[in-house]
């Protein structure tokens, strides 16, 4: 599969890491997998600009916090990285228990599946899904008992029309099980927002200027995130945001209560 079978926003991503050691060692991102994988499609690194592969290395530090955080707290826990992408997360996240499970397009999916490692981990999983808001893998989690899972959309939401932002939303409101964490980047589109306040919840505007909101959906906060037990917790989020200096878009960090 060349670069041409892939989005281009899949594309940036990957050599937005591959690129990172090279050309902005002050971030301290190093990702030999994904330098590898890129070697092996047909594109021009130098054909990228350099703020957006900036912004992506940037973001994917912000996200990989986040993810590393939940595994300390919950080592054995279950990660779900919907519509990852050409993502290299679990060579870089790894701590030898975790389980993690890459959901993404056929064409993705085999792609990452011939350019794994020569000894994949039988702890890291690659599926193909039909759609960002089909209900299966959803079923799927709600058979898990009181394993921690968190769920990594990062970037399956920009761009997506809010019909189907708002179906993502409705469904695993509706399925995944209370303390089931959720990582999604809310910018540039659509206009993810959890407002200040106690007991807030995400809401998105919606094209009728209505507000959709999600009642279940409620931010951690960091002193939340630190203090919360390895199993899934009972107290109630409070809001959380990583700013990015103008670099990437906020991420944001949320439980399913």
């Amino acid at each position: 599969m060349t670069s041409a079978a892939v989005p281009r926003d899949v594309v940036l991503s990957l050599v937005g890491r591959a690129a990172a050691r090279s050309r902005f060692p002050e971030l301290g991102l190093s990702d030999p997998w994904a330098e590898a994988m890129a070697a092996t499609l047909d594109l021009d690194p130098a054909g990228f600009d350099e703020r957006a592969l900036r912004t992506e290395a940037v973001r994917t530090m912000a996200v990989d916090r986040l993810v590393r955080r939940f595994f300390a707290r919950s080592p054995h826990g279950l990660a779900v990285a919907l519509n990852a992408g050409l993502c290299t997360r679990f060579s870089r996240v790894d701590n030898g228990t975790l389980r993690w499970v890459d959901l993404d397009p056929p064409p993705v999916a085999d792609f990452k599946c011939a350019h794994r490692p020569s000894q994949p981990s039988d702890r890291h999983a690659i599926a193909r899904r039909c759609s960002l808001a089909c209900t299966g893998w959803m079923d799927c989690l709600r058979g898990a008992g009181d394993v921690p899972t968190l769920v990594i959309a990062e970037g399956a939401l920009e761009r997506q029309p809010h019909a189907l932002v708002d179906a993502f939303f409705t469904k695993t409101s509706a399925r995944l099980p209370r303390g089931t964490e959720l990582i999604v980047d809310c910018e540039p589109s659509p206009p993810l927002r959890t407002p200040p306040g106690q007991r807030v919840c995400l809401e998105i505007p919606t094209p009728d200027g209505s507000v959709a909101r999600y009642p279940r959906l409620r931010a951690i906060g960091a002193d939340d995130a630190a203090a919360a037990p390895p199993r899934p917790p009972r107290e109630v989020s409070r809001e959380h945001r990583l700013p990015r200096g103008g670099e990437s878009p906020s991420v944001l960090h949320l439980r399913f209560e």
